[in-house]
């Protein structure tokens, strides 16, 4: 990101701090603060060279495929509708819209790696943070911790990988929750999930911090190291493998907002029920 970028961010965060009233800003700070408090600790296998084996993705920011100009578009049918999307472009674009991006995920060889290395040029690595109560489960909170990666390089590859893991408190509002802590995390694992009590002795943390073991290509998520058969059925059979997961990642954590009400509005991709990834030709109607 560049200086310009960077100052750029700085005022439009201050502008939109100015507009808050004081109370409002108390407990957005509370929510931030509960984000990073509690924010995973990713486990993976390191690469030792380009190309070679081990974890090749890092968790990033939509921002890098973003108002890119190899990055397409594309409606339903298939159609470009807008090369180099951005963010306001997306917003409020139902499920049969798709981004499409250069090269063949069947067939991925390194290029979807060295595009990633060039799109996030040595960006951090980052975390979406969302905190969210639901009226059927008063008195309960929950921060969802949303990770992007740009490539899914497992047996069911595909352009874009959405994984997620969630902390859970018997708490309100975000300082309630600062107060009582969590008990339990939810990771997901390709079509389901698990969950561990937070004191649970298979749970590991790094201070606050849940640690998760993220598997090599597939990025799906456990709570140790180890070889995890067949997972999920969508994905057909394949080893989920965490054992040389050793590389641990503290990211950056970015609150987010609910989903906007405008284009012009921080965040307007949110509002995006598409995909984030170019669809197999037999899918498209």
């Amino acid at each position: 990101m560049s200086r310009s970028q960077r100052l750029i961010g700085a005022l439009l965060a201050v502008t939109l701090a100015l507009a808050v009233p004081a109370w409002a800003r108390g407990a957005e700070s509370a929510a931030q603060e509960l984000a990073v408090k509690y924010s995973p600790v990713l486990v993976l296998e390191p690469q030792a060279k380009p190309c070679g084996p081990g974890e090749a993705y890092r968790p990033t920011t939509v921002n890098i495929v973003l108002g890119r100009q190899d990055v397409l578009l594309r409606d339903p049918r298939g159609r470009v509708v807008k090369r180099a999307p951005t963010a306001r472009d997306l917003w409020g674009l139902g499920p049969g819209y798709y981004l499409d991006f250069p090269g063949n995920p069947l067939n991925p060889g390194c290029g979807y790696e060295r595009q990633f290395r060039r799109w996030n040029d040595g960006r951090p690595p980052s975390v979406y943070a969302h905190v969210a109560t639901d009226a059927l489960h008063p008195g309960k909170l929950a921060v969802g911790y949303w990770f992007y990666y740009t490539f899914n390089d497992f047996t069911d590859k595909h352009e874009s990988d959405w994984e997620m893991a969630q902390v859970d408190f018997a708490a309100s509002t975000p300082a309630a929750a600062l107060r009582v802590g969590p008990y339990e995390v939810d990771v997901s694992q390709h079509a389901g999930g698990e969950r561990s009590g937070w004191t649970d002795t298979k749970l590991q943390k790094d201070g606050t911090h849940p640690v998760i073991y993220d598997a090599t290509g597939s990025h799906a998520n456990y709570f140790s190291a180890a070889l995890y058969l067949g997972r999920g059925a969508r994905e057909g059979f394949g080893c989920d493998d965490t054992r040389n997961a050793t590389e641990r990642l503290h990211s950056n954590v970015v609150l987010l907002p609910d989903v906007p009400s405008s284009a012009a509005a921080p965040y307007a991709w949110l509002a995006f029920q598409g995909r984030w990834g170019q669809r197999d030709r037999k899918s498209v109607v």
